[in-house]
């Protein structure tokens, strides 16, 4: 049945309902690719809060989450509850909740910069209004101005740094190494890849400078030409080797309409839970919940090009082809390059083998466990101590090619 397509935002919210069951704010109606962004952020920080949180059962901690360039953009909902304001704060303050009520003592802290005035107005009005026991500092100019204050106010507390800039300028990598440089420091650079693409290889001096400036080269050229894959794994080398962290990942955020990159999100921090939580958090979002919200913006494309409305179910696939492709190819990718590091390197522990992978493919280090456990089914691969029946692969276990166990890892 087609009605007449009189009344869009009504009938935007009525496409949201009818889908598999998860329902997409009308706020990110036309901005998709938003809210996927916003989720993995929701869904990471919500890890990182409770796991950071911890340490408080060693004494009081301060959590700080940095919002580098926090808008707020493009929002909708007068209460800025898809901005990642709203999600940064709400996190911070559930991460308390959970260890406030086991008895310890977490502070919280927020600092966000803005360099729009007019969005910089709009982040105090919310913000004033905003009940809440965090210690916030909202500022007005460029992050990079503003990155000796950051380190003063934050001192050596755990902090998130969240990079989430509208293009590429002014988000030079060395801007971010500095917040890096203390413990329990983890930072997720929001990569505009649509404007990277575009002007990557332009000869103009200035788009030069901040092409090097944004992947932190500090001598030579930006390499011309480069594929999508080569560029990220260009960025996150550079991240580790600039901004002190010792792991980083990226993931690709697809358009909602089309088959094509729309962001990519790096991660960067110190441990590797990081990777774990990071691929965990593609995986539910890019993954699953993709599906359905890529389903939805296709289907209400379409009826805006023709002007009806179908009030037919919207039936959504479990699982987004656009990840389940890739991760079938990376976990194919994965088990060879294991098998290339233990030939080349002898026995090692699982716990030095996943990080690893994890960083250059996307896949969960469940799906490195159930790899690892079919090759070892298959007698291509030891796992040590062996087990009659095994349904995981723990940390401190020892993996090697099948008679293949005289080098250790040191």
């Amino acid at each position: 049945m087609l009605i007449s397509l009189y009344d869009g935002e009504a009938l935007s919210r009525l496409v949201s309902d009818v889908g598999t069951g998860m329902n997409i704010p009308s706020e990110y109606n036309g901005r998709e690719q938003s809210y996927l962004k916003h989720r993995i952020l929701k869904e990471y920080l919500d890890q990182w809060g409770v796991k950071i949180g911890s340490t408080a059962r060693q004494g009081p901690v301060k959590l700080w989450y940095v919002d580098c360039f926090a808008g707020p953009w493009k929002n909708r909902d007068q209460g800025l509850r898809d901005t990642s304001i709203a999600i940064g704060l709400q996190a911070l303050e559930e991460a308390a909740a959970t260890w406030r009520t086991h008895g310890h003592e977490i502070r919280l802290g927020a600092i966000f910069v803005e360099k729009d005035r007019s969005a910089y107005q709009q982040l105090q009005t919310y913000l004033a209004k905003r009940s809440s026991d965090i210690d916030i500092h909202p500022w007005h100019g460029k992050f990079g101005d503003h990155v000796q204050r950051i380190i003063d106010v934050i001192e050596a507390d755990p902090a998130f740094v969240f990079v989430d800039p509208t293009g590429f300028k002014g988000v030079g990598m060395h801007f971010i190494a500095p917040l890096m440089r203390q413990r329990m420091r983890d930072v997720l650079v929001n990569v505009m890849f649509n404007d990277i693409n575009r002007f990557k290889d332009d000869p103009r001096s200035f788009l030069r400078q901040q092409m090097w400036d944004f992947f932190g080269l500090t001598e030579g050229s930006m390499p011309s030409g480069l594929a999508e894959n080569e560029l990220m794994a260009l960025y996150r080398r550079n991240l580790k080797r600039n901004c002190d962290v010792k792991y980083a990942a990226d993931l690709a955020v697809p358009h909602p309409t089309h088959e094509r990159t729309w962001f990519r999100l790096v991660i960067g921090g110190k441990h590797p839970k990081v990777l774990e939580v990071f691929r965990d958090a593609e995986r539910k979002v890019i993954g699953q919940e993709a599906a359905n919200v890529r389903t939805l913006a296709k289907q209400k494309a379409k009826e805006d090009r023709s002007g009806q409305l179908s009030l037919g179910a919207v039936v959504s696939p479990q699982r987004d082809r656009w990840y389940d492709v890739q991760n079938d190819l990376d976990c194919r990718n994965a088990i060879c390059a294991l098998k290339a590091l233990l030939r080349e390197h002898g026995r090692r522990k699982f716990g030095s083998l996943w990080p690893e992978l994890l960083e250059d493919y996307h896949v969960t280090k469940n799906d490195i466990a159930r790899l690892v456990i079919a090759a070892a089914n298959d007698g291509e691969l030891l796992i040590e101590p062996e087990r009659r029946r095994r349904s995981l692969v723990r940390d401190d276990e020892w993996v090697s090619i099948n008679g293949v166990i005289e080098r250790e890892e040191t």
